[in-house]
């Protein structure tokens, strides 16, 4: 019994080692010289997403015998075939991968040498974007837009880190279209030859990873637009005189020296209120009108019902763009007869 037993077990082992050589033997297919060839890996595989596109790095280390790579994606589908020179130790490639589908890529990257090996095979992961990623990002929002004399200052909203820059595509005041790069760490941006009433276009540029190799922009631009050149801070300066009676009579009664800060508030797409000199605490007010060219003043509805009909003059008046300067030089007759000149310089801050 016991040697019947002893005889099947033999029996079993020769049958197991006779697989086993079986399967060993497989390989020899893959040997050169009796030795299994496995070409050097691509090393230090990097891979940048891009838009429906992906950028594929990696180094060749040690093997000189590599004479090209392929690149296996889409569940195999799709491929490459890149040669490769060799040049000295260490050598980068960099491979596009293009027309991908929004999403995850996975790449098989395989080496082979002149006889036709082929190296282990090395799997990465990359992601590709597209319409769908640019759906869900938006554009910069402005807080607020400021009138100084230097031009037109926006203050912007935070925007997301990845966020390198936004693009502000706007009419100049020479009658061209100019585009400013505005940093996403910068809060403040000062447009200094804007030309007031037109469209300023927004477009925020974002990097859905940091090594991408594409700048995706939200699907369409937003437009901000500031209608009002004059609408901003002034410091006033000047001399209101008081006569009794007319002017003519050169009788004076006092002077007021004009001082502090003055705010103007828009009021239309070309015009602004701004205190007459120093009487806005009673609501007198200057009314300005500014078409882009020529510019005109009036009183508001209080001071004409303050002052006796038809008295209100301009003596001179002139705007300089440039400086953000209102000179206006003004008379009138308050209701019980006296003259009034109020002679004032307006600032823009």
């Amino acid at each position: 019994m016991k040697q019947k037993y002893i005889r099947r077990s033999l029996f079993i082992l020769v049958v197991i080692l006779a697989a086993a050589c079986t399967k060993r033997d497989d390989y020899k297919k893959y040997q050169v010289n009796g030795e299994i060839s496995y070409p050097g890996i691509m090393d230090s595989v990097k891979v940048m997403a891009g838009k429906n596109r992906v950028l594929v790095t990696g180094l060749f280390t040690s093997d000189p015998k590599i004479t090209m790579y392929r690149m296996f994606w889409n569940s195999r589908q799709d491929s490459i075939e890149v040669p490769v020179v060799r040049k000295g130790d260490v050598d980068t490639t960099r491979t596009i991968l293009s027309n991908l589908v929004e999403g995850a890529v996975t790449v098989e990257i395989r080496t082979y040498d002149a006889k036709g090996n082929r190296s282990i095979p090395v799997f990465t992961v990359g992601n590709a974007y597209g319409v769908q990623y640019e759906s869900a990002i938006n554009n910069r929002s402005a807080t607020a837009m400021t009138v100084t004399k230097a031009g037109l200052n926006i203050t912007w909203a935070a925007i997301a880190t990845n966020s390198p820059f936004t693009r502000l595509t706007y009419a100049s005041t020479d009658g061209s279209t100019k585009m400013i790069r505005v940093p996403g760490a910068n809060v403040n941006t000062l447009v200094a030859d804007y030309r007031y009433g037109t469209k300023i276009l927004v477009h925020s540029g974002y990097l859905p990873e940091p090594t991408a190799i594409d700048t995706f922009f939200a699907t369409k631009p937003d437009t901000l637009k500031k209608e009002n050149a004059l609408a901003g801070v002034y410091v006033s300066g000047g001399l209101r005189t008081n006569y009794t009676g007319a002017v003519a009579n050169n009788v004076v009664a006092g002077t007021t020296v004009l001082s502090g800060d003055k705010t103007s508030t828009e009021l239309s797409a070309d015009k602004i209120e701004v205190d007459y000199a120093n009487l806005g605490g009673s609501g007198w007010k200057y009314v300005f009108t500014y078409d882009g060219t020529t510019i005109s003043v009036a009183p508001n509805a209080t001071m004409m019902a303050g002052i006796a009909p038809g008295s209100f003059i301009i003596q001179g008046l002139t705007f300089n763009r440039a400086t953000g300067i209102i000179d206006v030089k003004t008379v009138y007759t308050n209701t019980t007869g006296d003259a009034r000149k109020v002679e004032e310089t307006l600032t823009m801050k």
